[in-house]
């Protein structure tokens, strides 16, 4: 091999050394620029992520704030509704209370017509059966009574009134 030859292959050597080198700063330098544009995304990013969030707690506070109040105002307008109520029940109880004091008062007379008419109706249905009793008495007399039997006149008379199924003061 002759000067020439090693001086070009030497040449051409260097080169691409050269040519390597400056392809690997390049490299190197398109790295670092990729790094930094992803650390400014990142950061832009991570700036535009508290602004969203200070945002939204901002005006999750207003409707908070907006909720409480209409929490408030129903409240007040339950509690006047429910006095409001209460009040109208109580006057509309306190009056029927009233009227049927009156309509006591006034019926108490009346009651105890009724009442002294069916008393009038039991004592003449009483009349009646001892009438009927008395009427039976002949009839049963041609039999001898027996000693183990009681006689009518000792059997005690009934402590209640036969039961009446209309008794009417006609």
């Amino acid at each position: 091999m002759t000067f020439w030859s090693v001086a070009l292959i030497s040449l051409v050597i260097g080169l691409f050394l050269v040519i390597g080198g400056a392809l690997v700063v390049y490299m190197g330098s398109l790295v670092k620029s990729a790094y930094e544009i992803k650390v400014e995304i990142q950061s832009d990013l991570e700036a535009g992520l508290k602004k969203i969030e200070e945002e939204t707690e901002k005006k999750i506070r207003w409707i908070k704030r907006d909720v409480v109040e209409e929490v408030d105002k129903i409240k007040s307008g339950m509690a006047s509704d429910n006095q409001r109520r209460l009040a109208e029940l109580t006057e509309n109880l306190g009056s029927r209370v009233a009227a049927l004091e009156a309509a006591q008062k006034q019926g108490q007379p009346e009651f105890s017509k009724a009442l002294e008419a069916l008393r009038q109706d039991i004592i003449s249905l009483d009349q009646r059966t001892k009438a009927m009793r008395r009427e039976q008495k002949p009839a049963e007399a041609p039999t001898a009574p027996t000693a183990a039997a009681p006689t009518p006149a000792a059997t005690p008379p009934p402590t209640e009134p036969p039961a009446v199924e209309e008794a009417s003061p006609t």
